[in-house]
């Protein structure tokens, strides 16, 4: 489960989906047109703008990631099919017109997305469930179009619950559950449980590349923060001083990476294992990774890094990562691609 599809052409990645698609059996389960689904697809792709980090690779690995659960998962089927189906959709459809900026900049550089959502929260999240719906709604591309009324309406609620579970202040509220059913036990015929579980795969899928190898972990990192300090700068220039994590002048990328996995990734992993022992591979990758940023920390903090510009970071040698070093622990386990 720690392959990392990102290697893929991105001319490709579309045949891809449809593979992915095909191999889970919604397309035969759902009726679902092959045209209408290519169509689908591809008005997805390009309905992603081109940020650093938020694009449409990063659509998708997290819908890659969720294929790799599916196959790799023997307890998956603790889910409906109509949840499964919801689950890869949004998955493919959950940052659909990302601009590389937050909610919180939304709200306080008064934009047209604040106007339209804020009153609700999670307003970019809002705004790709949105999207999502806007495609469904253009002429040959509406996936759903063959299924009955109801689960017409469920797949959307499903859809939209998904999406905005990936808002992290979503996420934080909802930990403490996460890890009350982990301890209790998953129930299938609980709706509240099914729920949870849909938004602990949402999340597991949005924050997947920190269960890859290191060097793609270490290359994401770089990605997202060349986006968090173009928002740092926008904020600066209309008066609004950045978060130590959206500042190129501040940040100190090994802490924030770890306090990140602390306190955010690692604990979706432990419950997301914790339920599904086939996960502890992704836990123990994230493990690895953690004690990389650790080794890179306390190397940064040795050499003291000069630059204004915390970018640099990532054009620094690291004896740390030394081929000799990694060797041993990069002996990643292989999915089995069926």
């Amino acid at each position: 489960m720690t392959y990392s599809p990102r290697g893929i052409a991105d001319y490709d990645t579309i045949m891809v989906c449809l593979s992915m698609f095909d191999d889970m059996g919604l397309l035969n389960s759902y009726r679902i047109d092959k045209k209408t689904l290519t169509n689908f697809f591809l008005m997805v792709k390009k309905g992603y703008r081109d940020p650093p980090y938020h694009n449409w690779y990063h659509a998708f690995t997290v819908g890659h990631f969720c294929y790799l659960l599916y196959k790799n998962i023997n307890n998956l089927n603790a889910l409906r099919e109509i949840e499964i189906l919801a689950l890869f959709v949004a998955c493919l459809c959950h940052d659909l017109d990302h601009r590389g900026t937050n909610n919180s900049f939304q709200v306080h550089s008064d934009s047209v997305l604040a106007a339209l959502y804020s009153s609700e929260g999670s307003v970019m999240e809002r705004h790709h469930f949105a999207q999502a719906m806007c495609i469904l709604n253009t002429e040959g591309c509406n996936i759903f179009e063959t299924l009955s009324r109801q689960d017409y309406q469920e797949v959307l609620d499903l859809m939209q619950d998904i999406i905005l579970a990936t808002d992290l202040a979503h996420h934080l509220r909802i930990i403490k559950d996460l890890k009350k059913m982990a301890k209790e036990g998953y129930k299938k015929e609980d709706p509240r449980c099914r729920k949870l579980l849909l938004c602990l795969l949402m999340t597991s899928c949005d924050l997947s590349d920190q269960t890859k190898g290191w060097k793609t972990t270490k290359k994401i990192a770089e990605l997202i923060y060349r986006e968090f300090f173009t928002q740092g700068d926008l904020e600066k220039a209309i008066g609004i001083p950045p978060l130590e994590m959206y500042d190129r002048e501040k940040a100190f990328i090994p802490e924030l990476q770890l306090n990140f996995l602390q306190h955010i990734a690692r604990p979706v992993y432990q419950i997301l294992a914790d339920i599904f022992p086939e996960a502890q591979v992704l836990l123990n990758t994230v493990d690895g990774n953690r004690g990389m940023w650790i080794k890179l920390r306390d190397e940064s903090k040795q050499r003291r890094l000069s630059s204004t510009n915390s970018l640099d970071f990532f054009d620094m040698q690291f004896h740390s990562e030394s081929p000799a070093l990694l060797e041993d622990r990069n002996g990643e386990q292989t999915i089995k691609e069926e």
